[in-house]
């Protein structure tokens, strides 16, 4: 196997890898301090590339390096103005530039939980015969932890997206993954406002629930969606607490007429559990399961078409073949 390689190479000449653990968001803290600190001293910790072919459209080789670890520095390094960048270059095939990655991010708490479990499943389907334990030894994780983050492919797709942008904790997410897919839209909610240890008996039981209602042989009582407590952001209370817009209309609107009801509304507001908070809530959740079921029905016009399609090419390779 060759060895690596430091090199200091043009970054007009690297290319960013196509399946991504993270996003850069170039506006939080963190990533306009390392872009400052890059600009002040340059790179300090090498980026890691592998080195690729690439041919344009004159079919001309030339060679160009694809990214594997560093992507926050790579683009805090374009940021910054540099035209050229020290980098480690290492031999690596596809599998092992994703082994590579997996590694280099496990223990990185700003890796997007499903997307980095999305990385895992690639590594195990270009591995048929790697196991849970053989993947837990490789990145210092236990098979019980994998299975549980493998799990989490099993959530909606949108319900994903909030797992990734931090609205859903892992806990809540792998508990919510326990749940069919139409079942988990009715608990999003309260996987975004509720601790794991209020979250994790309210799924268990519905879990329960559906199991004993599949082995009597009759469907489940649809789930009854409750808004639970969710604080206002501090931005909406100040500007309640400086302008009182909202407190008189709300008031007016529910009909409150003394200061103890009216204190307990405002209370109430402010955990978004007054009564046009929870219609607006409510009418939202209606919105997401209507999206889910119409997104279930385009899968499955989508697989049906596709079937279809493939049957009549099997039926028209046969009648070619039969010279009809």
């Amino acid at each position: 196997m060759a060895k690596d390689k430091v090199d200091v190479i043009p970054i007009s000449s690297i290319r960013e890898n196509p399946v991504a653990l993270r996003t850069v968001n170039r506006e939080s803290e963190s990533f306009i301090g390392l872009r400052d600190s890059i600009a002040a001293v340059g790179l300090l910790n090498p980026i890691s590339v592998r080195a690729r072919d690439e041919v344009d459209n004159d079919g001309n080789i030339t060679v160009a390096y694809e990214l594997v670890d560093g992507l926050h520095r790579y683009t805090g390094c374009r940021d910054a103005g540099l035209t050229e960048i020290p980098v480690i270059v290492k031999s690596l095939d596809d599998a092992q530039t994703l082994e590579a990655q997996i590694m280099a991010n496990v223990h990185k708490v700003e890796t997007h939980p499903v997307e980095y479990t999305k990385q895992l499943q690639r590594i195990f389907a270009g591995n048929p015969t790697l196991t849970l334990a053989d993947m837990a030894a490789k990145i210092a994780k236990s098979p019980a932890w994998i299975s549980q983050r493998l799990n989490l492919l099993k959530l909606e797709a949108t319900i994903q997206a909030l797992v990734d942008d931090g609205k859903i904790t892992v806990s809540n997410a792998v508990q919510l993954a326990k749940l069919p897919p139409e079942e988990q839209v009715n608990y999003v909610d309260q996987a975004m406002v509720m601790g794991s240890e209020e979250f994790v008996p309210l799924v268990q039981a519905r879990a329960k629930d559906l199991r004993d209602a599949a082995r009597q042989g009759r469907k489940a009582e649809p789930s009854v969606y409750v808004a639970s407590p969710k604080c206002q952001k501090m931005a909406a209370l100040i500007e309640e607490l400086n302008s009182s817009t909202i407190g008189p209309q709300l008031c007016k609107k529910c009909e409150v007429t003394n200061a103890a009801d009216g204190f307990a509304l405002g209370v109430a507001w402010a955990l978004n559990v007054d009564p046009i908070s929870v219609e607006v809530r409510t009418a939202k959740d209606t919105e997401r399961k209507v999206a889910l079921s119409d997104e279930k029905k385009k899968r499955a016009a989508d697989r049906a078409s596709k079937k279809a399609a493939e049957a009549a090419k099997v039926a028209a390779a046969a009648a070619e073949a039969a010279g009809v």
